[in-house]
C-alpha cells in the first residue's frame, strides 16, 4: 500500500529544507563567490560594457542614445551590430554568474580545477545556437518579474514607470496590464528550472524540460510558496540590516554631530557590502530551491537528459580548499570592499547633506484634485503649492490649441475621436473624466494659460504631436502666447526635436527643454537649454553629464518615494510628478534638516539592494 502523498505544505517544507542544506554546504565558499563575482561585474564587466556602448554610438556619430532621433548614417549598421553583440555579451556574463552559483551549490566540494572545468563546459555550451532561447529567459523574463535572481547587470531592468503609470490611468488598460504581469509571472514559474536543467543535465531542450517538470499545481505551487518565503526572509533581513546601519549615525547625530557625516559614510560602505552579500544569498537560496526541485523531479526528466554525475576528480588531485583557508580570504575581501565603499561614500554623504533646491512640477496638474490638463487639475496643483505645472498642448483640426495629452479621446472622454479631427469648439465642449471620479471640460490652451496667470503659476508647456499639425504650428503657438502676454513667463519642452529647434530658432531667449523617453551613453546634441529624462534612465551619471554640458536636468514622472527622495538628494533641477504634495513635503523636511540618519536612510535605499 502506497504511503500518503505529502501535502503542498509538506512539499514546500521539503524544498526549503533541501535548499537550506545546499546553502549551508556552500558556506564560506558561497560567500566568497558572491563577493568576487559582484566585484568583477562592478569593476570589470560594467565599465567594459559601458565603454563598448559608447564606442558603438560613436560609430554612427552619436554622443548619446536618443530613441527620438536615430540618425541613419554610414556607421548605423556597425552601431546596431555592436549593440547586438553587447546584449549577447551581457547575456553570456549573466548566465555564467548564475552558473557559478548553481555549480557550487550542486557540488560544493569541488576542487578549484574541477570548478573551473565545469564553468568552462557551460561557457562553451552557451556559445552554441541551442543556448539562444535562454536569452529571452535570462535577459527579459527574469528581470521583469524579479524571480529572486539579482545581478548588477540586470539591476534597473523593469517596465518603465511612464508606461505602467499611463496604463494604470484607465480601467481597461489597468486590467490588461495586470493580466500581462500575471502571464509573465506564470511563464517565469513554468520556465524557472531552465538554467538548472541546462547546467546540471545532459538535455538539449531546457525550456521544454522545465515546462514539463513544473506542470500541475502540486509541482509549481510548493516552488512558488518556498520562493516567497526566501524573498520574505531576505526583505526582513534587509530591514534589520538597514536598522543596524542607521543606529551609529543616529547616535552620532545626537551625541557628536560633527562626526555624523563620517559615521554615515562608514556605515553606508559596510551596508553596501553586507547588502551585496545578502542579495547574493537570496539569489543562492532561490537557485538552491530550483536545484532541489530538479532533483526531486529527476524521474520525470527525458531519457536523454538525466542529471549529470559528480564531476571526476582532476588528475592533479587538487582538493577543495578548507573552510579554515577560505574564511580569512572572504573576510579580507569584505573588509577591502567596505573600506573602498566607505571612501567612495565619504564625499557622497557630505554632498547629500546639502538642502535640496529642486523644483517640483505637477504633472498635467494635480490628478488628486482634478482631471489632468484641466482647469480643475491646475487649481489643485496651485493649492498643493507646486512650483510649476507641466501641461500639454495639442493642435486642433482648425489650427487652434487645446490642453490635452492623448491624441485619442477614448481614455478620458470614452470617444473614438482623435484631437486632430475635431475643431477647437468641438473639443472644448467635450466632458472628460478620470479614474478618481473627477469631471471637467477640455480647456482651450488660451483658457488654461489665462487661468495660470490668475494663479501666478508658471507652466512647463509640452508641445505634443497629434498627427494633424500644420507646418507652422510652433509659430502659431508662439503667436498665441504673445497675444496672451505669457510667452516669457513660462518654459517649454517637447519630445519632438524639430519643435524644440523651431522654438529656439524663433525665440532664442526662451527656456526650452528636450524630452527623452530613453537616454543612455551620453548627452545628445541639442539646441535645448535643459533635458527632461524619463525616470528609468534619469541616472546620476546622466545628470552629471548634462550639468557638465551646461544643460539643466529634469526627471519625469517620479512618483515613488524612493525615486523622488533620491532626486531631491541629488538636487535634480526639476522633478515632474503626479504627487507634488508628497514631494514638496519631502523637500521641506530635507531643507529644515533632519540629521545624517535621514540622509543615510535615503542613501541606503539608493545604494544598497537586497532583493
Amino acid at each position: 500500500m502506497r504511503g500518503k502523498r505529502p501535502s503542498i505544505w509538506g512539499d514546500t517544507g521539503a524544498l526549503l529544507r533541501g535548499a537550506l542544506q545546499l546553502v549551508r554546504a556552500g558556506g564560506a565558499r558561497l560567500c566568497g563567490l558572491i563577493l568576487v563575482t559582484q566585484l568583477l561585474i562592478l569593476l570589470v564587466a560594467l565599465p567594459v560594457i559601458s565603454w563598448l556602448f559608447r564606442e558603438a554610438l560613436r560609430a554612427n556619430g552619436m554622443a548619446g542614445l536618443d530613441l527620438g532621433q536615430l540618425p541613419v548614417r554610414a556607421g548605423f549598421p556597425l552601431t546596431v551590430s555592436l549593440i547586438v553583440a553587447i546584449v549577447v555579451l551581457v547575456f553570456w556574463i549573466l548566465a555564467l554568474q548564475f552558473t557559478a552559483l548553481v555549480v557550487l551549490l550542486r557540488w560544493p566540494r569541488l576542487s578549484g580545477r574541477q570548478y573551473v572545468r565545469e564553468l568552462g563546459r557551460v561557457a562553451r555550451a552557451l556559445l552554441r545556437p541551442a543556448a539562444l532561447p535562454l536569452l529571452g529567459y535570462l535577459f527579459v523574463l527574469v528581470p521583469l518579474t524579479g524571480f529572486g535572481f539579482t545581478s548588477a547587470l540586470t539591476r534597473g531592468l523593469a517596465i518603465p514607470q511612464f508606461i505602467s503609470g499611463e496604463l494604470f490611468k484607465a480601467p481597461a488598460t489597468t486590467v490588461g496590464f495586470l493580466l500581462f504581469l500575471l502571464v509573465l509571472a506564470w511563464l517565469n514559474v513554468r520556465f524557472s528550472l531552465t538554467v538548472p536543467v541546462f547546467i546540471l543535465t545532459a538535455g538539449r531542450r531546457p525550456l521544454r524540460t522545465s515546462w514539463r517538470l513544473t506542470s500541475g499545481p502540486r509541482t509549481w505551487a510548493p516552488l512558488v510558496l518556498a520562493a516567497t518565503v526566501v524573498l520574505a526572509l531576505g526583505s526582513l533581513a534587509g530591514s534589520v540590516l538597514a536598522a543596524i546601519a542607521l543606529a551609529p549615525t543616529a547616535a552620532a547625530d545626537a551625541l557628536l554631530p560633527p562626526a555624523a557625516a563620517g559615521t554615515a559614510a562608514v556605515s553606508l560602505g559596510i551596508a553596501q557590502v553586507l547588502g551585496m552579500l545578502l542579495s547574493g544569498l537570496v539569489t543562492a537560496g532561490i537557485a538552491a530551491l530550483l536545484i532541489t526541485q530538479l532533483r526531486r523531479t529527476a524521474s520525470r526528466l527525458p531519457k536523454d537528459g538525466t542529471l549529470l554525475p559528480y564531476p571526476e576528480p582532476s588528475r592533479a588531485g587538487v582538493q577543495a580548499a578548507s573552510a579554515r583557508q577560505i574564511v580569512p580570504a572572504v573576510l579580507a575581501i569584505a573588509v577591502v570592499l567596505a573600506i573602498g565603499c566607505s571612501a567612495a561614500g565619504w564625499g557622497t554623504m557630505h554632498r547629500l547633506a546639502a538642502a535640496p533646491e529642486s523644483l517640483v512640477l505637477a504633472h498635467r496638474g494635480f490628478s488628486a484634485g482634478g482631471v489632468e490638463n484641466t482647469l480643475g487639475g491646475l487649481d489643485a496643483a496651485a493649492r498643493a503649492g507646486a512650483d510649476l505645472v507641466e501641461m500639454d498642448v495639442m493642435q486642433t483640426s482648425d489650427g487652434g490649441f487645446v490642453a490635452m495629452h492623448d491624441a485619442q479621446l477614448d481614455r478620458l472622454a470614452g470617444r473614438p475621436d482623435a484631437v486632430k479631427d475635431l475643431t477647437l469648439a468641438e473639443l472644448t465642449s467635450i466632458t472628460v473624466r478620470d479614474a478618481n471620479g473627477h469631471e471637467d471640460h477640455i480647456p482651450s490652451f488660451s483658457a488654461y494659460v489665462q487661468r495660470a496667470q490668475e494663479l501666478e503659476m508658471p507652466l512647463l508647456i509640452e508641445i505634443k504631436i497629434g498627427g494633424g499639425e500644420t507646418p507652422d504650428h510652433v509659430d502659431r503657438l508662439v503667436a498665441e502666447l504673445e497675444e496672451l502676454g505669457a510667452l516669457n513667463e513660462n518654459i517649454y519642452h517637447s519630445l519632438e526635436a524639430p519643435s524644440v529647434e523651431r522654438l529656439k530658432l524663433l525665440r532664442p531667449d526662451l527656456t526650452v527643454g528636450y524630452t527623452m523617453a530613453f537616454a543612455g551613453g551620453g548627452i545628445p546634441e541639442t539646441v535645448a537649454d535643459f533635458i527632461v529624462v524619463e525616470q528609468w534612465t534619469a541616472t546620476a551619471v546622466m545628470q552629471d553629464a548634462a550639468w557638465g554640458a551646461g544643460l539643466g536636468f529634469m526627471a519625469w514622472t517620479v512618483n515613488d518615494e524612493a525615486g523622488y527622495r533620491e532626486h531631491l538628494r541629488r538636487n535634480t533641477d526639476g522633478i515632474i510628478t503626479d504627487v507634488p504634495d508628497l514631494v514638496l513635503a519631502a523637500r521641506a523636511e530635507m531643507q529644515h534638516g533632519s540629521g545624517m540618519a535621514a540622509i543615510l536612510f535615503d542613501a541606503l535605499t539608493r545604494f544598497v539592494t537586497v532583493v
